[in-house]
């Protein structure tokens, strides 16, 4: 038996779930909290479905908290326009620059995730939940279980902890769920679908993503319009043109379709399992 256990929400579909049905006392037993990583970044339905899983975890006395490293969006801003000379990148579209050819395609390698999220959460497990001070040993025989919300149709994106004294696990997997059945699962329960839980310009975005940020969020759209744009060639030490649509186009001139065929999440390739949950 682990000395705690806690829940890594992403405060989408599958975390929510898992959360709800911990609440339920669906599983062996209960977790003593849940942590929600801020990026700063995230769009404002998902801060409102957040307040609300607060609401409802507050009834059964169950802590959830919020932990943050800083506001992604502010910190690329900052970086784009010479604050910074580091930043942990996003998996950004890039045209050109070190690439064999001036048209070719590539990505940034990814570290948001890590340095944002999961970081985030491993510092909270041990300042909040174990008491510690920073670089401070983990007392010997202490295990932590981190329970993250991956459903069995998304299994290739189980990854063990990094740290000796974290366990992961997956209780959607070990129920056999997929997110239809999460969904399915809330229906039953009279809860509301959650939002797709990613940061407001992450590039793993669909284009149904895109199109209802445009359309309901006329505020955050202008916001991810500004970032696009100064994205273009100002992050530190990338070459080449930075785009967040893989059209390699400004987000404001590209032609978004929701049905597009390739119009489909990307979270399959965010293998930390982290994000979009």
């Amino acid at each position: 038996m682990p000395s705690f256990t806690v829940i890594s929400l992403g405060a989408g579909v599958q975390s929510t779930t898992m959360l709800l049905m911990a609440l339920h006392g669906e599983f062996d037993r209960m977790p003593d909290a849940a942590i929600f990583a801020d990026t700063g970044a995230e769009p404002e339905w998902v801060y409102r479905h957040l307040e609300w899983l607060e609401e409802v975890a507050s009834r059964y006395h169950f802590p959830i908290v919020r932990a943050q490293a800083g506001n992604l969006m502010h910190d690329l801003l900052h970086a784009a326009s010479g604050q910074r000379n580091r930043i942990a990148n996003p998996p950004f579209y890039v045209r050109g620059g070190a690439l064999e050819k001036p048209e070719a395609m590539g990505t940034l390698m990814r570290k948001c995730t890590r340095d944002y999220k999961i970081d985030v959460i491993i510092r909270a497990i041990r300042e909040r939940l174990l008491g510690l001070r920073p670089r401070q040993r983990v007392p010997k025989g202490t295990q932590v279980e981190q329970w993250i919300g991956i459903s069995l149709d998304e299994a290739t994106r189980i990854k063990p902890s990094r740290h000796r004294y974290i366990t992961n696990r997956w209780p959607l997997i070990e129920k056999e769920m997929t997110r239809s059945d999460c969904l399915a699962w809330l229906v039953k329960h009279g809860y509301p679908e959650p939002p797709k839980s990613a940061c407001l310009f992450c590039p793993y975005h669909s284009d149904a993503v895109w199109q209802e940020i445009r359309t309901q969020s006329p505020e955050e759209w202008r916001r991810v319009v500004e970032l696009d744009r100064v994205i273009r060639t100002g992050l530190p030490k990338v070459r080449g043109q930075v785009y967040l649509h893989r059209s390699l186009l400004p987000i404001d001139e590209v032609t978004i379709d929701p049905h597009r065929s390739d119009s489909r999440p990307q979270f399959e390739n965010e293998c930390e399992g982290m994000c979009g949950v």
